[in-house]
């Protein structure tokens, strides 16, 4: 005897991004979907701020959000007041000189902020917060699936979705707690992240003279640069311009390191001084007390799991999370949220079963985001050795959904079985 149909009814895990425009999507195809938030509040998650490039997945979006409210994304930019160029560029220069190497080119590209971005997916969905995962139950008996929680609730639907980033439970889960297939690795990097508004209008021009948005740089001793406008309150006022600061290494560069030591502003300051303009003076000029965060470089490489007959998935970090240099996190989240979308419609309408509906999600995100995490520790690698760096894919194809990506990562390993 088959299990029981139900009516549609999705669970979210995780109020990310991914999560949030998971849930735009399936508001607008009229499908009934509730998030659910560790973290106790909106105000709680994640206090700590950075940009976002979306690039290939901005026509995904429409996918996502009608069409007033795409007309509306703007509003999330780090500055609503630049209009992206088609094709963009991100400048590329000499680290340690300050000498300009290339432009890489991007396509249609918007910088957002990701407090407020998350603020515009969040608008109008249902979050329900200080609500931990704690297991996934499946029902013999019909088509549902049912998350508990470590407060004693639960709740009950046709398909869960794990979007509660790199060391997603719902991943640990589906593989039955297998750290061997479901735990995230890390990479030997060190990586700092900082926002800082110098309140001076020469300097913060000087910052902000080689783009409007963003630009970075190689240096020959190992240090990744990168400097990105976070938010414009006033385009007419530089002194009132945020910045965005980031600063990755191998860590073997420096050895030995804690964690409070890579955060430490008098040691950045000291990296600093080798840098060329105008990032020596970016970083120089930082404020004391200004807080320098760690980011932990993590990556899954994607692959096929049991969906327990259409009920379980993952999405956005939660199934690939990678390393950030070649900004395609967000982009192949979104492309997840709009292929599920479009899939569950399809079930909503009757044109395909949801088992056949997930198994095609898991069949098309698995390869396409699958290649891409390679590509970005491929792409990291390089970007920290200034001999390899004009072979990194960033530098030859920019920000392309996965163009070339597979010939390079072939040559990348080519190049090491040699060696």
């Amino acid at each position: 005897m088959g299990s029981r149909q139900v009516e549609q009814k999705v669970l979210v895990i995780g109020a990310g991004i991914v999560g949030l425009l998971i849930a735009q999507g399936l508001k607008k195809e009229g499908i009934a979907c509730t998030v659910y938030e560790s973290e106790p509040s909106a105000k709680h998650y994640r206090p700590r701020e950075w940009g976002m490039s979306i690039q290939w997945g901005l026509p995904l979006l429409k996918t996502c959000f009608d069409e007033d409210k795409y007309n509306k994304l703007s509003t999330t930019a780090v500055d609503p007041n630049f209009e992206p160029p088609e094709p963009g560029k991100v400048p590329t220069f000499n680290g340690e000189t300050g000498e300009w190497i290339i432009d890489i080119p991007l396509v249609r590209t918007y910088r957002v902020s990701r407090r407020k971005f998350r603020a515009f997916c969040a608008e109008d969905i249902n979050v329900q917060y200080d609500k931990k995962l704690k297991d996934i139950v499946y029902s013999d008996t019909d088509t549902t699936v049912t998350a508990q929680f470590e407060d004693g609730s639960s709740a009950t639907g046709t398909l869960l979705v794990g979007a509660e980033g790199t060391h997603s439970l719902t991943r640990h889960l589906i593989f039955d707690n297998d750290e061997s297939k479901a735990a995230a690795h890390s990479v030997l990097f060190n990586a700092i992240n900082l926002h800082v508004c110098y309140n001076d209008a020469e300097k913060a021009r000087h910052v902000r003279r080689h783009h409007p948005i963003m630009y970075h740089a190689i240096h020959p001793r190992g240090y990744w640069l990168f400097v990105a406008i976070q938010d414009v309150p006033d385009p007419d006022k530089p002194e009132t311009w945020v910045f965005q600061l980031q600063c990755t290494w191998k860590k073997t560069l420096e050895p030995d390191l804690s964690e409070d030591e890579v955060s430490s502003l008098e040691k950045h300051k000291k990296r600093a001084e080798t840098f060329g303009e105008p990032f020596k003076s970016a970083n120089l000029w930082i404020p004391e007390g200004t807080k320098l965060s760690v980011n932990k470089l993590g990556y899954w490489v994607p692959e096929k799991w049991n969906t327990r007959n259409g009920r379980v998935i993952i999405a956005g970090d939660a199934a690939h999370p990678m390393t950030f240099q070649r900004g395609q996190g967000l982009n192949h989240g979104i492309a997840d949220a709009a292929s599920l979308t479009k899939l569950l419609a399809a079930v909503k309408d009757g044109s395909k079963s949801q088992e056949a509906a997930i198994e095609e999600y898991v069949d098309e995100m698995v390869p396409r985001a699958g290649e891409e995490v390679k590509m970005s520790i491929v792409n990291t690698e390089m970007l920290h050795d200034f001999e390899k760096m004009t072979n990194s894919p960033f530098f030859k194809k920019g920000g392309h959904a996965n163009a070339g990506n597979k010939q390079a990562l072939e040559e990348q390993r080519a190049k090491e079985e040699a060696a």
